[in-house]
């Protein structure tokens, strides 16, 4: 029986030829991929090609749970070496098929649920960033060809969304699930600040799990008051915040073992008091203080960058990419607040890049630059048992999700 698939309104997708997909990464290969490519002379075809080592195996953690064996070798400039005058080499001398098999499925992304697959599409792409070409609705046949390129990369997979919890102890049902969903949704297509949009969502479900009316937290609940009210960050909140920028953001090329939360680095900073030092954000072009920080102008009112920042959010809970099977199998109140404060995080990081470039607001370039680098970055890492038990505790309180919200403004 065939599944349904639901697609989102207002997203939609189409290559733009930038080519700025095609770099930052080494390509990983499928056994049957490299099979294919590899055996292609591809020094005959080009002389770019000519004593170039295209491929490696991967490593054995490299391996672990993925279906992957090889992968292209990130050529000098950082981009894949088949990405010849921005457009893939293979695709434009043979055909899509011929690509590896991950590229022939990017930027889309499905979920399988109980009510269905939700499909959505990666915002690593400028086509998605800049929601170029026809709404996703509109390609439903084009979808269910990639769904079935999905299925047959990944054939074991089976999200398990029989563990859903509103916070820790209280299960919810699919159904309860989807209706808050709705609510959530509904707080973020409305018309004020984003800031306050997010603070309006976290205040419905901390109602739901205090078993207030379901309206409260949307009709009563005033956003700037709780900003206004806010407390400074505490030591905890800037622990949290230096952990999970290093971790989304980093500077240096990850290495082996780097690439998920760290439960026992936070817990050491944490335990280290005064000694941790104050949070810096560091880019390549420096490492500044949130004080620093507060100087640079976010542009509120640019109709542009709201409009990312809404679909890419919007993408995501949708896509039900934040919480339970869709990231980590953390509870509903967790992966709202972990998003929400990834909006805090956004926040700080682009101003950061802007006020490395000498500007005194936040522009266009540091918000796509800021979201892409966030998108790359939540598709790589994973958390363990304790790092959710962490984001668990740590993420709950709507107390500190406030003074995040404050202080990044």
């Amino acid at each position: 029986m065939e599944a349904d698939l639901h697609t989102p309104d207002g997203i939609n997708y189409e290559c733009t030829g930038c080519g700025k997909c095609c770099g930052g990464w080494a390509v990983p290969l499928t056994g049957e991929d490299y099979e294919r490519i590899s055996a292609i002379e591809w020094a005959d075809e080009s002389e770019k090609f000519e004593g170039v080592d295209l491929f490696r195996p991967l490593k054995p953690y490299e391996k672990i749970n993925s279906p992957y064996t090889h992968a292209i070798k990130e050529g000098e400039d950082g981009h894949c070496p088949f990405l010849v005058n921005n457009l893939c080499f293979i695709h434009s001398t043979r055909d899509a098929k011929t690509k590896p098999s991950i590229c022939q499925l990017f930027p889309y992304s499905f979920n399988e649920t109980p009510s269905g697959v939700f499909a959505t599409v990666s915002f690593l792409s400028m086509g998605a960033v800049y929601n170029s070409g026809k709404a996703l609705a509109e390609q439903q046949d084009y979808l269910k060809q990639k769904y079935e390129d999905f299925k047959a990369l990944m054939p074991d997979h089976h999200p398990n969304w029989s563990k859903l919890q509103l916070t820790v102890g209280q299960p919810i049902t699919w159904d309860q699930y989807l209706q808050y969903e709705k609510a959530i949704l509904d707080c973020l297509k409305s018309e004020k600040p984003f800031t306050h949009r997010l603070l309006h969502a976290s205040s419905f479900l901390i109602n739901l799990a205090k078993a207030k009316p379901a309206t409260e937290g949307i009709a009563q609940e005033s956003a700037q008051e709780d900003l206004e009210d806010a407390a400074a960050l505490n030591h905890l909140d800037k622990v949290l915040i230096a952990n999970l920028h290093r971790l989304y953001f980093p500077v240096k090329p990850i290495k082996r073992g780097e690439g998920n939360f760290s439960w026992s680095k936070l817990a050491l900073e944490a335990a280290l008091g005064p000694m941790f030092g104050s949070v810096k954000i560091a880019v390549l072009s420096g490492n500044f203080s949130l004080g620093q920080l507060e100087t640079i102008e976010w542009p509120e009112n640019d109709k542009e960058i709201n409009d990312i920042i809404y679909r890419y959010f919007y993408s995501r809970v949708f896509a039900k990419l934040y919480f339970a099977a869709g990231y980590g199998q953390l509870s509903l109140i967790a992966g709202f607040h972990h998003l929400a404060f990834l909006y805090g995080l956004m926040r700080w990081h682009a101003k950061a890049l802007a006020l490395g470039r000498g500007a005194k607001a936040v522009g266009l370039i540091e918000v796509v630059a800021t979201v892409r680098q966030m998108e790359k970055r939540l598709g790589e890492t994973s958390l363990s048992g304790n790092g959710a038990a962490a984001f668990e505790l740590l993420l709950y309180s709507p107390e500190r999700l406030r003074r995040i919200m404050h202080a990044s403004r």
